[in-house]
């Protein structure tokens, strides 16, 4: 049985109660759109069963925009995938698990356009459906022995978690439980949702306790240059590096950066270096 079929012998398991498989981006939240997930483990077989329940759904553009209206909208990094379920006929020959390029930008742009009215897409929304399907707070020294750790591998799920206990810590009458000692560095900011004085030349020990505490600072605003950047992904990495990894797992769209690059009032030379490293259209 080769891989297309098993994914057909097993899809029925996998519908909710409406005959329906949870889109990729429903199921996986925490997964970027370009991320590795999609190509191997959890996340590819989900393709897979996706792309097979897709060939089995209504071809008409009805029942597939009722398909996607039963679950929550796409971020906006999905929309090439959203357009493709809604007009099959022009579905990339390489199939749903491509990844998403646009040969038209100016077609790219419409298609988004079109889909953010139809509210199919929207700006920032993974978040939510991620908040949506917790049950309480899930601690990340639970899977991670360091806080560098968990900053580096599960980089979007820690931001997620920081955005969930900064509202927990936010509506008062709450406390953490006690940090284990590899993440005792990020116990006053996980209290307090003051990271302190942070050493930029451990970037991803930087990274995590501005996490625990709630806001991610950007270079500029702690003082650091363009010379910083080492173009290093290696774990001694500094919180520049660090700063561009979380980057690339925080922002769905341009609206979401804009947002975060405004607020930290972004000077023009690292907004020219945010732009060549973070490419969102």
């Amino acid at each position: 049985m080769d891989w297309k079929e098993s994914c057909r012998s097993r899809l029925r398991e996998h519908l909710d109660l409406r005959g329906d498989l949870a889109p990729p981006w429903e199921r996986f939240p925490d997964y970027e759109r370009h991320t590795i997930g999609w190509r191997m483990g959890a996340g590819e077989d989900w393709m897979g069963l996706w792309g097979v329940f897709l060939e089995q759904l209504a071809r008409d553009p009805e029942s597939r925009i009722a398909y996607l209206r039963r679950h929550p909208p796409a971020p906006v990094s999905w929309a090439d995938a959203v357009h493709r379920v809604l007009y099959p006929a022009e579905e990339a020959e390489e199939g749903d698990d491509d990844d998403g390029d646009e040969d038209d930008p100016a077609a790219a742009t419409q298609r988004r356009s079109a889909l953010l009215a139809q509210g199919l897409i929207a700006s920032d929304v993974a978040f939510t459906t991620w908040l949506g399907q917790q049950r309480g707070v899930r601690w990340p020294w639970e899977h991670h022995d360091t806080p560098e750790e968990a900053a580096r591998y599960d980089t979007r799920e820690l931001w997620f978690w920081s955005r969930q206990v900064a509202a927990l810590r936010g509506s008062g009458g709450w406390a953490p439980p006690a940090v284990p000692g590899g993440w005792r560095a990020c116990a006053s900011a996980l209290e307090s949702g003051d990271a302190g004085p942070v050493d930029p030349r451990q970037g991803l020990l930087t990274l995590a306790r501005l996490l625990c505490a709630g806001h991610v600072k950007a270079p500029w605003q702690l003082g650091l240059a363009l010379a910083d950047f080492a173009d290093s992904y290696d774990d001694d990495m500094g919180y520049v590096d660090a700063f561009r990894l979380w980057g690339m797992s925080a922002f769905d769209d341009a609206h979401q950066l804009r947002r975060y690059l405004e607020a930290t009032r972004a000077p023009a030379d690292w907004e020219a270096w945010v732009a060549d490293q973070l490419p969102i259209d």
